[in-house]
């Protein structure tokens, strides 16, 4: 009888310490609320990404300035060259980037989405858009942008990820769906998936635990061939900026193929950006400055 007893005990003291050891993991971790949806779920991540990134002083950006360096890859994935740059914002829709080179260079043209264009004494090119406009200053001086580009400029905006996060998650008909777990850059991750009524879609990986972006997908499908592309975005070396945690390192592939890697040196958010910076007037006066012989490289 004392062999039962003393069995039976071990046995009560082995599942009452399970039991104990379980409460006590499980209080040590966020509860998720019982019963939620995807949709709900989804919501409140984006709420965590949104706090990770600087909470409110990330939601009340109005502008920012970022300096570095930017390298295009080939086909092949061969690295075409670097150029160093400077990205300027002023929220919600104008933008103005400078690259500066020295020698032959065609990356430019790849970066600034003109192929065929060639810098062959180096100098600055720059370009413009504001909203619905858009300008740039080259070596033959200032013209417009096609109407493809400044198309395709807005379409982008729609699809950025600060946009998303900032502005349009609030925009009736967007809907932000938890999509699961997963293993990014060998860390836990999740996804969120943004929709919006014109049926975009846009797909957010984050850390699980720093709730940091990893990843940010945009798929689009050729309305003719109804051939889907995926353009992938992904962040790494986060730094706090202005109160603002900034990736440092950007890559963007298409369908998996390395199209371009970003450095950045600097960000400032919220200073004194002047607004006629973003018109074509500036641009005429920066050919007049210059003397039609490129710009100086910025200093830092």
């Amino acid at each position: 009888m004392r062999i039962i007893f003393r069995a039976m005990l071990c046995l009560f003291l082995f599942f009452a310490g399970l039991f104990i050891y379980g409460h006590l993991a499980s209080a040590g971790q966020p509860q998720e609320p019982s019963g939620e949806t995807n949709l709900a779920k989804g919501r409140r991540v984006t709420r965590q990404v949104i706090a990770a990134l600087g909470g409110p002083t990330y939601l009340n950006v109005h502008n920012v300035q970022c300096d570095g360096r930017e390298a295009a890859f080939g086909t092949a994935g061969t690295l075409m060259g670097f150029t160093l740059f400077r990205d300027i914002w002023l929220f919600p829709d104008k933008n103005r980037v400078e690259y500066f080179t020295k020698g032959e260079h065609t990356i430019v043209g790849f970066l600034m989405g003109s192929d065929d264009l060639l810098i062959t004494h180096g100098g600055a090119m720059i370009t413009v858009y504001d909203g619905k406009e858009g300008w740039t200053l080259d070596k033959s001086g200032v013209s417009n942008q096609p109407d493809d580009l400044i198309k395709t400029f807005n379409d982008r905006l729609k699809t950025d990820m600060n946009t998303v996060l900032r502005k349009r998650i609030n925009e009736p008909g967007v809907e932000a769906e938890y999509a699961g777990p997963d293993i990014i850059d060998l860390k836990e991750a999740e996804w969120i998936e943004f929709t919006d009524r014109d049926h975009r879609v846009m797909r957010l990986g984050i850390d699980k635990y720093s709730h940091l972006p990893l990843r940010w997908v945009v798929v689009t499908r050729n309305p003719e061939t109804r051939v889907k592309t995926e353009v992938i975005t992904s962040y790494t070396q986060y730094a706090l900026n202005d109160g603002i945690k900034t990736p440092l390192s950007i890559e963007q592939a298409r369908d998996d193929r390395k199209i371009s890697q970003t450095f950045l040196s600097s960000c400032k958010y919220n200073t004194d950006i002047a607004p006629d910076l973003f018109t074509r007037a500036s641009l005429e006066q920066a050919a007049k400055n210059s003397g039609k012989k490129g710009l100086k490289e910025p200093r830092n």
